[in-house]
């Protein structure tokens, strides 16, 4: 039966979509200009300005240096290219109507000095300069991943296996720990939540994502309130061509648009999924877990208007909402969660240039996120507000001197109403509860200023950044001051020893400065990070990198018998990173990749001083892709993570009054669930249909192996015994879909 309907699906799937698109012809024809921009060390130029002088007509060009535009233009004009830190690129050229040029452009920088080298530690960025290379393709084809991004920087060295959703757990640290911005806007909430365990997706479409940086430590002042990690995303510009983009799968469904108007100087692109999972029940089971079918969507837009050579205008917003009902074995009683919210997020940001090497960003955005929880006596309701105006100035001189200086103004209102149990083990309908009603509104201001200089005292090869933060929440009076500085140097020019040292605060979860049950008094968390790493790049798109850390935590929130908490608590986390990546020899690619950490902490989750409850010590990620021919790719994810921790239930005592056992604990985080395992394989197939159809079937096979991976337990009503609960999503599942293209 299964076998039947799969082939009803991908019969389904392989009958081709019809799409129109006209294109209005106007006269004279215009030229195609195309090409790439590289330094001269062949690297690529992403945000490089490439333009016709006379008329303004141009693109920024993309991460891997490439850009393609129309132009007007006929006889002899000046192709003028430009980007911070080389020198301008002149060139005459002859253009004819209709004609396609092929330009492959060289930038040098402002003046003679040491190769390029990656300044930030823990960083992996779409732009080759900025860290390990992470290309828009790695997300697209790394098995298991469903094209996300999250999901596919949980493959990285610093992120733990804590779950299979798409939050990102970096270095011991909460996912509220780690910073989240897009195009200078901050995003709180980038995920769906599928499940009581979280969701699969974030609700950032990967096609509109132009560039992407990613660090796990030791980043630098001009990212703050966020102690773990930061990442740094930025959307598409103006598209070259007008394009449609069709997809479908057992997952979910999307499309897109995108086209160029006003000679190029005008931007439309517009996308849409919706991610269900019943078909994947359907096909493979599990659909009993659910009370309904976990669903989610989300719709990006954005309009960027480029209204000089070095100027641009523009507006994203995002859209997204997700609904879920889980059938949950509680040991006093079998209740439904049920979930729902909904997100939105709206950007206007402003980029140009001051003369030739100031360049300048600013930034206004607003975001509404709220969500609903519904377990028996929990009802739970949130809201989740932010405002925020942002700038970033960055001046490059030709003394290898580089500056950056910005501020921000964040405004955010968190408000918490319903109804909450008064003991967590009795969640049944009408159990004793308490009514919550709790705000916390704040404005945080922030402001840095860093330096970066290379071949510092004339000795080439040797970099450092120094940087100072200061920030201040007028809630509760605090400011603090975030010094922050890395030192290295190239050993050679294919290998880079690198030390970063740094404080780093954010004000803890809002939920706590409830004057009811929490403390309106806290202080600011506080990590100090040390970082060690060495970078090693035999040959071009080979690179390999070990890293050590430190990260000491202080000030924590903790649990207080008067205040309900206090900011007493401390902790460490401390391992080792390492991956390898590349291309090799015969069509192989991929990525290994494995993470050793030690982390304790005492603060509200635990008794005493105990490891983190995200303490996975170790992290091992095999990515390998192997291209059979032009057209075929089969590729293997396999996964290994040392079981997360958790808190024991030793015995139980009943309690008359309630009429159900209370569990007595053990020793906080003391217990492991069983290590977790899994192996997932894709098979890709890229043709072109009609010669206008660029077309990406592909079939996925999550979890072959059908290893029982354990996030949680479940107990009988006297808590005498457990059993496991798997993840609702981690079953073996067969996963087919097509993605069309029409240019």
């Amino acid at each position: 039966m299964k076998l039947t309907r799969t082939v009803i699906f991908l019969s389904a799937l392989i009958l081709p979509a019809l799409s129109i698109a006209q294109t209005k012809e106007t006269h004279p024809k215009p030229a195609i200009i195309s090409g790439t921009v590289r330094d001269d060390g062949g690297k690529p130029i992403p945000y490089a300005n490439v333009f016709i002088a006379s008329t303004g007509e141009g693109q920024v060009t993309d991460d891997d240096g490439s850009f393609s535009f129309k132009s007007l233009a006929s006889g002899n004009v000046e192709l003028v290219s430009s980007a911070v830190g080389f020198g301008k690129y002149s060139h005459t050229i002859s253009v004819v109507g209709g004609r396609t040029y092929d330009f492959k452009i060289v930038l040098r920088e402002s003046q003679i000095v040491a190769d390029n080298v990656d300044v930030t530690a823990s960083s992996f960025s779409s732009d080759p300069g900025k860290g390990i290379a992470v290309t828009q393709m790695d997300v697209y084809t790394t098995p298991g991943g469903a094209a996300d991004i999250f999901q596919s920087l949980k493959t990285l060295p610093g992120l733990t296996q804590v779950s299979e959703s798409s939050e990102l757990y970096v270095r011991g640290g909460d996912p509220s720990e780690t910073l989240v911005l897009v195009d200078q806007a901050s995003l709180y909430n980038p995920y769906t939540f599928e499940s009581p365990y979280g969701g699969l997706f974030s609700n950032l479409n990967t096609a509109a994502i132009g560039g992407m940086y990613f660090s796990s430590g030791g980043f630098s002042v001009k990212y703050g309130n966020a102690l773990s990690g930061v990442l740094d995303l930025k959307t598409k510009g103006i598209p070259s061509a007008a394009s449609i983009q069709l997809g479908a799968s057992l997952a979910g469904a999307s499309a897109g648009v995108e086209f160029p108007s006003l000679h190029d100087k005008l931007g439309i692109r517009f996308y849409a999924r919706k991610n269900f999972t019943a078909p994947i029940f359907w096909l493979n089971g599990g659909a009993d877990h659910f009370s309904a079918v976990p669903s989610s969507q989300d719709a990006d837009a954005s309009v960027v208007y480029k209204y000089s050579q070095t100027g641009s205008l523009k507006v994203f917003a995002i859209a997204s909402s997700d609904n879920e009902g889980v059938n949950v074995d509680l040991p006093e009683v079998n209740a439904v969660f049920s979930g729902k919210s909904r997100a939105y997020t709206v950007n206007l940001r402003h980029a140009d240039m001051i003369g030739d090497n100031l360049l300048v960003e600013t930034s206004l955005s607003g975001s509404d996120y709220r969500n609903a929880w519904l377990l028996g006596v929990l009802d739970l309701g949130r809201i989740d507000r932010t405002g925020k105006i942002r700038t970033d100035l960055q001046d490059t001189q030709p003394n290898d001197l580089k500056v950056s200086f910005g501020g921000e103004i964040e405004y955010r209102q968190e408000r918490y109403t319903g109804t909450i149990p008064n003991y967590d083990y009795d969640l049944r309908a009408g159990a004793s509860s308490r009514i919550l009603d709790a705000t916390f509104s704040a404005t945080r201001y922030g402001a840095y200023a860093e330096i970066e200089k290379k071949n510092v005292a004339s000795v080439p090869g040797l970099f450092a950044v120094a940087g100072i933060r200061g920030d201040y929440v007028d809630i509760i009076n605090t400011s603090w001051l975030d010094p922050r500085i890395t030192a290295g140097y190239s050993l050679s020019s294919v290998s880079t020893l690198r030390f970063s040292a740094g404080l780093f605060h954010e004000y803890p979860d809002p939920r706590l400065y409830s004057a009811s049950d929490g403390n309106p008094h806290l202080q600011p968390m506080r990590a100090t990070h040390y970082v060690l790493s060495y970078d090693y790049a035999p040959w071009e798109g080979a690179e390999l990198r070990i890293e050590a850390y430190e990260k000491v935590y202080a000030d924590l929130p903790d649990s207080n018998a008067v205040a309900n908490f206090d900011d007493s608590g401390y902790g460490y986390a401390r391992g080792v990173d390492i991956i390898a990546k590349g291309d090799l020899p015969f069509g192989l690619s991929g990525w290994v990749s494995y993470g050793y950490i030690d982390t304790k902490r005492k603060w509200y989750e635990s008794v005493g001083f105990a490891p983190s409850p995200y303490d996975i010590t170790h992290n091992f990620t095999l990515i390998a892709k192997y291209s059979i021919s032009d057209a075929w790719q089969v590729g293997v994810d396999f996964k290994y993570a040392t079981g997360m921790p958790y808190t024991p239930v030793l015995r139980s005592v009943f309690v008359p009054a309630l009429g159900v056992y209370e569990p007595v604990n053990g020793a906080s985080y003391s217990a492991r669930y069983p290590d977790y395992r899994r192996l997932d394989v894709r098979l890709t197939h890229i043709a072109r249909l009609f010669d206008r159809y660029f077309t990406v079937f592909y079939v996925e096979g999550l979890n072959i192996l059908n290893v029982h991976n354990i996030f949680s337990y479940t107990y009988s009503a006297d808590y005498s015994a457990k059993t496991g609960v798997e993840s609702f999503f981690g079953r073996r599942t067969i996963v087919v879909g097509v993605l069309i293209t029409l240019e």
